[in-house]
């Protein structure tokens, strides 16, 4: 492996270590990604409420850990959960308005943070580095995709 291809790992590695939840307060790391991604979801019902397999899939995390949190979030009275009346064997998961109230919290601070990351950086750097990181992960992404589809062919 030559030297840039090190430190593009280096780098890329980096990246693993730091930790958006230090920048929030009073909410553990699985509980922030599972209302971070069940909020997501929520933008796009027009019902306003989320299937927990839904959750499931955007996490790419096991059910039981999912429904761990859940209930975790249940009883903190950030959510409630209910069974889906249209199809019985799905649970939904609604926000309380004390969650509202929670996510708007934590959005402010994860605001804050990005707002001095950018002070710092400038944002003429942020947005060269933006375009950069989305031309990386495409390039990565392609890379991978024939690694897969070249391993596949060499199984046959």
């Amino acid at each position: 492996m030559d030297q840039l291809e090190e430190e593009l790992i280096r780098v890329m590695h980096k990246f693993h270590k730091l930790r958006a939840i230090d920048c929030v307060s009073g909410i553990s790391r699985g509980k922030m990604l599972l209302v971070g991604s069940a909020w997501h979801i929520l933008q796009c019902s027009p019902d306003h409420k989320v299937r927990v397999s839904d959750i499931v899939s955007r996490l790419d995390m096991p059910a039981p850990g999912v429904s761990r949190i859940l209930k975790g979030l249940e009883e903190d009275g950030i959510l409630e959960r209910s069974v889906d009346p249209e199809d019985r064997r799905s649970t939904l998961v609604t926000f309380t308005e004390k969650g509202l109230t929670e996510i708007r919290r934590l959005e402010e601070q994860r605001e804050k943070a990005l707002h001095e990351i950018i002070r710092r950086m400038g944002e003429e750097k942020v947005r060269a580095l933006c375009m950069l990181l989305d031309e990386l992960y495409v390039n990565t992404e392609s890379v991978y995709s024939e690694c897969r589809a070249s391993g596949k062919e060499d199984k046959t």
